[in-house]
């Protein structure tokens, strides 16, 4: 590269210009080449992202068509359930073929169905590669709450924009449109809107983690423009925290307070304010009460620890990393301090040869509850491929149905979120254990997927469980006859939460 950078040798012809200005001419006209080339790519990716939509409508329809995948042999499932466990398993193999999250996917079909059946010219401009695929998301989220004769006008007044502006000033553009065409319709659309709050958790690295809050604007405004206001006012000379560092310091005291239940604090009084029609002047009110503390917040953490200790550790030989439940890796300060809060401890210990467990105890619960425990070590999430519902928030599933023999016992069980858990048994979907935990899924399209447990124990006795009648989130508690033709029982349909 160095070499294509340095002008030539070669006398160039008397033109009034210097080798060096010529080449540098040339290597501008390069530049300009590629980045035309560059261009033209985006154009040639929307084409092929229009292909696609194509596709996966084609496949909708299919699927809807001739209930692809699903149990319909002595089915108790309505009309209704039946097409909602068509698209929810049109998802989850789409989402395991092309290894992406089900939500993505079912973005994409809902996408797909809106581009092919409502906005023509949106798939028009698409498939012309005038238009992102992300520009077409932004139509289709700006014209599905609309009527269909208005979504039309829309999207001839709309499109225009979407060929000169990038996606985000194109939303911005659309929604302008959007409420010219149809003001009257806001007022629905907020209420069904906030229907979808919601409070998320997404991992980041190195011990960090989002929290991410979806909910009605002026709460959302009330909160944010309160933590702000305190934060700023927390400003000091002596204080080395950026005003960014105070506003998260502010809010994680108010919301720690609040869940402690303590009194005379910042967030003490915010458990009352949790109704749609907080003000910002209730939140100032809140927040002003006493400052936060640095790290005052990690000290109401009242963690339940579960401590997993290779032999060599008890010995002190080596010094892994904790895990932390729903995470992954923390360091072991972090650990420590946790652990230094905790009024709850087990213990898994490990044979320091094979990894196998070689006990699993408890000083306060029973056995069936230490099997639950290690369970929720060993799988950590979900099962089903591509899913990461934290197991605590999952059923624990027997693979082989108890009712048709399936023992209860680890080699036999797997966390599976209520969402794939009804999937196992009102679909096709069938699943095998392959010992070590590992499972083996085949699609209804007979594609087959492989999962292997968080921790990969070599194959060995497992903790065992005396029967003892607890059952929160336990497994299959509906029986059901496996489906004529099945290559293994299923369990019944899990019980709504």
């Amino acid at each position: 590269m160095e070499d294509l950078l340095e002008p030539p040798d070669e006398a160039y012809e008397d033109d009034g210009e210097t080798p060096e200005t010529s080449y540098a001419a040339a290597l501008a006209d390069a530049c300009s080449a590629m980045v035309h080339e560059i261009a033209a790519t985006e154009r040639v990716a929307a084409k092929h992202r229009a292909w696609q939509v194509e596709m996966i409508d084609d496949a909708r329809r299919l699927a809807e068509v001739t209930e692809h995948g699903v149990l319909t042999a002595g089915s108790t499932l309505s009309a209704t359930k039946r097409y909602e466990m068509v698209r929810r398993n049109l998802v989850a193999e789409l989402a395991c073929a092309m290894r992406m999250p089900e939500v993505t996917v079912d973005g994409m079909v809902t996408t797909s169905e809106a581009l092919m059946n409502r906005l023509p010219l949106t798939m028009q401009a698409l498939r012309a590669g005038d238009i992102s695929y992300r520009h077409a998301e932004v139509m289709v989220d700006q014209t599905k709450t609309l009527p269909d004769d208005v979504a039309l006008v829309m999207e001839k007044e709309a499109l225009p924009h979407a060929r000169t502006l990038t996606a985000s000033k194109f939303r911005a553009q659309a929604k302008v449109i959007r409420e010219r065409l149809d003001p009257e319709s806001i007022t629905e659309r907020v209420v069904r809107s906030a229907g979808d709050r919601r409070l998320d958790f997404v991992p980041a690295d190195d011990g960090m983690a989002w929290l991410n809050l979806y909910t009605t604007a002026p709460e959302a405004t009330s909160i944010y423009t309160a933590v702000r206001g305190h934060a700023m006012a927390l400003q000091h000379p002596t204080d080395p925290r950026t005003l960014t560092q105070l506003t998260a310091d502010v809010c994680v005291e108010a919301l720690s307070s609040a869940l402690a239940g303590e009194s005379g604090n910042p967030a003490a009084a915010s458990t009352t304010t949790t109704t749609t029609d907080a003000s910002p002047r209730d939140w100032r009110e809140v927040l002003s009460v006493s400052p936060p503390k640095v790290g005052s917040a990690f000290g109401r953490i009242r963690p339940t620890v579960t401590v997993t200790v290779p032999a060599m550790t008890l010995l002190g030989v080596s010094d892994e990393p904790a895990i932390l439940e729903g995470y992954g890796p923390i360091d072991p300060i972090t650990a420590r301090a946790l652990a230094g809060q905790s009024s709850t401890w087990y213990r898994l210990l490990t044979d320091p040869t094979t990894g196998v467990p070689i006990s699993l105890d408890s000083t306060q619960y029973r056995p069936s509850k230490a099997m639950k425990r290690f369970l929720r070590y060993r799988d950590r999430t979900c099962r089903f491929p591509g899913c990461n519902r934290a197991a605590q928030h999952c059923d624990v599933d027997h693979t082989w149905a108890a009712e048709f023999g399936g023992a209860t016992e680890c080699e036999n069980l797997s966390h599976l979120c209520r969402k794939h858990h009804r999937l196992k048994h009102n679909t096709t979907w069938q699943v095998k254990q392959k010992g070590a935990g590992i499972l083996e899924w085949t699609s209804p399209g007979n594609r087959t997927y492989v999962t292997e447990p968080a921790v990969l124990f070599p194959p060995g006795p497992p903790p065992t469980s005396d029967n003892d009648n607890d059952n929160d989130n336990d497994i299959d508690p509906t029986p059901s006859t496996p489906p004529e033709g099945s290559a293994q029982p299923f369990g019944g349909d899990p019980a709504p939460f």
